[in-house]
């Protein structure tokens, strides 16, 4: 394990201290204000953080997320704290108890998010290199192995190794306007949405949060797959929203070769494994590759087409190892122009949209901020062709932006965003300029946060 610049040791103390704040005895909440319970993509994330400092947090981490997993393998995107009331969407709006495989004990949503925990695991073992580890690492395979079984055996109706979301939350990426095109094919308006009430907007600002139209067809297909009783075979028939997305099937891709590396360190058959994460790198490749945008795009199972939407999400296959040397050139060129750049290469890596496109908002949610997870997998990507030059510049900008705002859930890629007039001021002891967004102190920021200073390139 490598160590830290003396110069950033600061920084290292902080994102360590906004995990253990966030500590809630078994799970981690990603932030104090708006999420109070355990979210998926998060906790693996948090682990990796955990691995540097903490190892039995990080291995209780993961092994409370697991403690929810559906009989079919999925892993739900919530598991509850049964003592935290008045968040929406709560327990009650999800009820999970209508599938038979939902668990008993636990309350759960019904839906799940990208694959990342193999990738947790593996970072926790190689922070870690002892016999504990080890035992960690075999108690978990199995139930990692179920979750990649439940994707190909429920999510990938073609058998062409893509795996695909049923919801927009599923993505982790809610309001992408890579959701747009999708969208089209729901007409709400002969349609009795399910009354709701969201808390996110009584912590945010609602301008940088999804909107209202979003956060009717997110309830629309809650309430659409409640009435299937969340059975998976009757939702792959003809669901509302059927989409193969980059990131969670980049990530897949990664989640599988970490799964190889694992089952060989306990002795386990990783053969597989290998068959999928084969099959998954060649539908990427051979799917969602955009030859005149120049970059991995969504398909849109329902409407049988690529989506035209430019996000960050299409650098992911990086990560997983997907393009040749060739089409990773094509990615790169794609990254570095006016596109995620900007015109004079003005902003801070990546935004999460195309800054172009006339659907790019760089304060709202996912419609143009940075976040730093995806700026995580992009640098590990990089890295992994040789593109050391331009990794470092992601890790720095992404070091940049906590440094300068805090440990924010995401960031304005402006490096120099005008004021805003609606902005709640910060509270004592907090940075004064504003660029960074959402709730702060924010659990996966400060998770890998540790990784890039560890990193140290």
């Amino acid at each position: 394990m490598k160590g830290v610049v003396p110069n950033d040791h600061a920084l290292q103390t902080e994102a360590q201290e906004i995990l253990l704040t966030n500590w809630c005895g078994k799970y981690t909440k990603p932030s104090p204000r708006l999420y109070p319970h355990q979210w998926n993509w998060d906790s693996g994330f948090i682990a990796i953080g955990f691995s540097y400092f903490d190892q039995k947090k990080a291995q209780q981490e993961l092994r409370s997320l697991f403690d929810a997993q559906w009989r079919t393998g999925m892993v739900p995107h919530i598991v509850f704290n049964p003592a935290v009331a008045g968040y929406f969407p709560g327990h009650d709006f999800w009820e999970s108890h209508l599938s038979p495989d939902a668990p008993s004990f636990h309350q759960t949503s019904g839906l799940t998010m990208p694959p990342v925990h193999a990738i947790a695991l593996l970072a926790i073992y190689r922070n870690c290199h002892n016999t504990a580890a080890v035992r960690f690492l075999k108690e978990l395979f199995p139930k990692v192995k179920a979750l990649h079984r439940y994707l190909y055996e429920y999510r990938d109706p073609l058998k062409e190794g893509l795996v695909y979301i049923r919801h927009p939350w599923e993505s982790g990426t809610d309001n992408s306007p890579a959701w747009d095109e999708p969208y089209r094919s729901i007409d709400l308006t002969h349609v009795e949405i399910p009354p709701y009430r969201r808390t996110d907007t009584t912590v945010i600002n609602a301008e940088h949060r999804p909107t209202k139209e979003d956060y009717d067809r997110y309830v629309y297909l809650v309430h659409t797959a409640k009435k299937q009783r969340y059975d998976e075979k009757a939702i792959a028939q003809g669901f509302p929203f059927l989409v193969q997305d980059p990131l969670f099937n980049g990530i897949l891709c990664k989640a599988n070769e970490d799964m190889i590396e694992i089952a060989e360190i306990i002795h386990e058959d990783a053969g597989q494994f290998k068959e999928w994460n084969e099959e998954t790198r060649r539908a990427i490749d051979g799917k969602l590759w955009d030859s005149q945008m120049k970059l991995y795009t969504y398909y849109d199972l329902n409407a049988k087409r690529r989506t035209t939407a430019g996000a960050h999400s299409g650098f992911v296959p990086l990560y997983g190892g997907v393009p040749d040397s060739s089409r990773a050139q094509e990615l790169i060129q794609t990254l570095q122009s006016e596109r995620f750049r900007g015109a004079q290469a003005e902003n801070y890596l990546v935004p999460s949209y195309d800054v172009t496109s006339p659907r790019f908002n760089p304060v709202r949610y996912w419609r143009g901020p940075v976040w730093i997870n995806v700026n995580w997998m992009i640098y590990n990507g990089l890295r992994r062709y040789g593109f050391h030059e331009l990794a470092a510049a992601v890790r720095q900008h992404s070091l940049d932006l906590l440094r300068r705002y805090g440990f924010y859930e995401y960031f304005d890629p402006r490096k120099n965003p005008p004021p805003s007039e609606n902005e709640v001021p910060a509270r004592p002891g907090e940075r004064r300029e504003m660029g960074g967004y959402g709730t702060d102190q924010f659990s996966w920021s400060a998770a890998l946060c540790l990784d890039l200073l560890h990193q140290n390139s």
